[in-house]
């Protein structure tokens, strides 16, 4: 009696999983690098919107006289505001009272891991001229 085998050798097996071992370590690469950029994506937003909320703050809260004023935001994002003025040859008129320009700059810094990173906002606003 010739009874044929059926099943897999050992061989067939070990390829298998060598297969398998390689693609698992391939997706759990795409999925560390994933986490990895959707925490520095987050890291990007809040250190934004900390910038757009200090440039808020200029002419209020952040003058001439001021700055530069500095902080830290939940013990890991650094900042810092500037303003200077920002000169130019004609005198601009706000209805009927001189105005002048304040250049402002806010810098956001943080680390992530042994990299640093950092969110730099830099614009113009109108202010009152408090020289008259």
């Amino acid at each position: 009696m010739n009874k044929q085998q059926t099943g897999f050798t050992l061989l067939e097996v070990l390829v298998a999983f060598s297969i398998a071992a390689v693609a698992l370590i391939a997706l759990m690469n795409i999925f560390s690098n994933g986490i990895r950029l959707s925490t520095a994506a987050e890291d990007y937003s809040r250190a934004s919107i900390l910038a757009e909320s200090l440039a808020a703050q200029v002419g209020t809260e952040y003058g001439l006289h001021n700055t530069p004023a500095n902080g830290t935001f939940v013990d890991r994002f650094k900042w810092k505001v500037e303003i200077s003025p920002y000169t130019v040859e004609d005198v601009l008129l706000v209805g009927k009272q001189p105005a002048k320009l304040l250049h402002w700059v806010i810098n956001i810094d943080w680390k992530e891991g042994a990299k640093k990173r950092s969110v730099h906002l830099s614009s113009l606003r109108l202010a009152p001229n408090q020289s008259r």
